[in-house]
């Protein structure tokens, strides 16, 4: 992974033991807490095992960092599911004051971050790419049934075929250019994301009056147990959707 500035932010990325470990340089202060967020949710998005911010090259406001971290764990606790945690030799102190104020996991090393991760969870991933075609959808329930298939997916085959066409057919109505389809099973939970390369945030809008909310998003929401959106690299986001398979056990 190579260096890049976003803002007044010098990102290098590094991988090691599975995890992404960034090291960010230069000013964060409170008008650039969003912005650090949504990097560090772009990071989660690629489902590292971990992301580590070693924040010591930083010249920054204290609370910002730690605000910006404890924002970015809550938006990927029910998907991508990757744990946040600082690395802080320059702060006075940070897992007493300032990371534990936010619940943010602090460390003194990179090293001591990768010994407290748990054990990375067992999860079953496939992706594929779409043409923005009027055909997408089409492609999209037949890549979804042939996943199922494979996984021996259950129940939840119904609804995943219907959220993956309102998840693909939403992106072709406000996006642009290809699109990419994942799945990801873990246990009794099936993941379906749709990344698209517009960088607005799907939002869920009231329905006209009269109008029944049976499309789009609406159904999305009302048949998943977890839904969002979150930005990616280097432009774009993703829009996902967790269903439970009740009858399915975890994976061992």
């Amino acid at each position: 992974m190579s260096g890049f500035r976003r803002g007044a932010l010098f990102w290098r990325p590094s991988e090691l033991a599975g995890c992404t470990v960034l090291r960010p340089s230069g000013v964060l202060d409170w008008d650039g807490c969003r912005r650090f967020g949504d990097d560090l949710v772009r990071y989660a998005v690629d489902r590292p095992r971990a992301v580590i911010v070693a924040v010591d090259d930083l010249d920054l406001v204290e609370d910002a960092v730690a605000t910006a971290c404890a924002s970015a764990r809550v938006r990927v606790s029910d998907w991508p599911d990757v744990p946040i945690v600082l690395v802080a030799n320059g702060l006075a102190n940070p897992t007493a004051t300032v990371a534990a104020r936010h619940r943010v996991p602090a460390f003194e090393s990179v090293e001591a971050a990768l010994r407290s991760l748990p054990a990375a969870p067992v999860r079953r991933e496939a992706s594929t790419e779409l043409a923005p075609s009027t055909i997408s959808s089409m492609h999209a329930r037949r890549f979804v049934t042939r996943m199922c298939d494979r996984w021996d997916l259950g129940p939840v085959r119904t609804d995943a075929l219907l959220v993956a066409t309102e998840l693909v057919e939403n992106a072709l109505l406000h996006a642009f250019g290809e699109l990419g389809l994942s799945l990801e099973s873990q246990g009794e939970l099936l993941t379906i994301a749709v990344a698209d390369a517009d960088p607005h945030e799907a939002m869920l809008r009231e329905p006209a009056a009269g109008h029944p909310a049976r499309f789009g998003l609406h159904v999305v929401a009302s048949l998943a147990r977890a839904w969002g959106c979150a930005p990616r690299w280097p432009v774009g986001k993703v829009v996902w959707a967790t269903l439970a398979d009740q009858d399915r056990p975890p994976l061992p």
